[in-house]
């Protein structure tokens, strides 16, 4: 696998740089230039794992992330960031972003991060949990029972065609819900839902 590491904070930047080269599945890593745009190295050099800051003076933002993973679909990316917006931290995650932590977790959880990302995994630390979903949300139980099966089966990573067959309704009826459960608890999208199942205890990996 090979890393990279765009981040204009020098310790975060050198302290990923040895927790990768720590990790068996990592070959190489490339610290990019925060001064350079990200998208030109990313294209020169296509990495499969990227650790990312996207505050400092060339600023990411989600679309650009977005762009970059249209045209890499394997780079697999972990945002360490200084930043506490739930707002610009849930267009980060919408964005496809593996994995978010702050500034402020430990190496442990970087450790915990890297390996659960790079096999395939999603991973977000308990303060970016607690950020995003720390708002005015409408009562759980507002939630039919049909609700809270659709969500457990999204949380186990079932499409909505495989939803449908296992309650026996159409594909429609399936979106109708999922569309429905995200309105009632004022998410944005079936990753912000797996997150907050999670953090509820309504789901688990």
């Amino acid at each position: 696998m090979i890393a990279a590491i765009y981040d204009p904070q020098f310790l975060t930047r050198e302290g990923a740089k040895k927790l990768l080269e720590q990790h068996q599945g990592v070959v190489a890593t490339h610290v990019f230039n925060t001064e350079i745009n990200l998208e030109e190295q990313i294209n020169k050099t296509q990495p499969d794992f990227l650790i990312l800051e996207y505050k400092g003076q060339q600023s990411i933002q989600p679309d650009t992330l977005d762009r970059i993973k249209n045209k890499l679909p394997q780079l697999k990316t972990l945002i360490i960031s200084e930043d506490d917006d739930p707002i610009v931290i849930r267009q980060f995650i919408n964005s496809g972003v593996e994995g978010f932590l702050t500034k402020r977790c430990s190496n442990q959880e970087i450790k915990t991060a890297i390996s659960s990302i790079s096999e395939g995994g999603k991973f977000y630390c308990d303060r970016v949990i607690n950020i995003i979903t720390n708002k005015d949300l409408p009562n759980p139980m507002e939630l039919s029972d049909r609700e809270m099966q659709v969500i457990r089966y999204v949380g186990k990573g079932l499409s909505s065609e495989e939803i449908a067959s296992e309650l026996n309704v159409s594909i429609h009826t399936v979106n109708s819900h999922r569309k429905n459960v995200l309105k009632k608890l004022g998410l944005k999208s079936p990753t912000e839902l797996i997150v907050y199942a999670l953090k509820q205890g309504w789901v688990s990996f």
